[in-house]
């Protein structure tokens, strides 16, 4: 191998590893830019997880399942550990039209809101869909279930 070859050898891995390494990057703040949350300090845990309930069935949503992660490890010996909850809830009517613009959303559906205890106050927190999608059909059901997420953790906390 001559030493032309070589580098061009050594300049496409560079390449490519540059390149992996940018994809990397754009990957994880997308992710982290699609986490949408506000800290409460003027409700507790409980008194946000009933505004929480009442918010997500005035936006027209049913709650499918709670995840109390939180009291699950309190339950096994830790009894001073934060709380924390995972509720998934749906709305049939959205998830039918997700489903016809593009059935690999099914991935984020259901919507999903977390609530935490944490020391400066209780957050509640969601993720975000993706907006910015070659489907521009499926570029404006996301800004709509988005902007219906935000406002439930909005009214939440309000």
């Amino acid at each position: 191998m001559t030493t032309k070859q070589s580098l061009k050898i050594h300049f496409i891995f560079i390449f490519i590893f540059i390149l992996t390494c940018l994809t990397a990057c754009n990957n994880v703040d997308e992710t982290s830019n699609r986490i949408y949350q506000i800290i409460t300090t003027e409700y507790d845990f409980e008194e946000t997880l009933l505004n929480l309930d009442v918010a997500i069935s005035e936006h027209n949503y049913r709650i499918i399942h709670r995840s109390n992660i939180g009291q699950a490890v309190r339950d096994r010996g830790e009894k001073d550990y934060p709380l924390s909850t995972v509720i998934s809830f749906c709305n049939i009517t959205y998830a039918k039209e997700m489903m016809e613009i593009n059935s690999d959303l099914i991935n984020d559906m259901p919507c999903i809101v977390t609530i935490r205890e944490e020391k400066e106050g209780v957050i509640i927190g969601t993720k975000l869909m993706a907006t910015n999608t070659n489907n521009d059909r499926q570029n404006d059901f996301a800004k709509r279930i988005n902007k219906s997420l935000m406002l439930i953790i909005e009214a939440t906390v309000e």
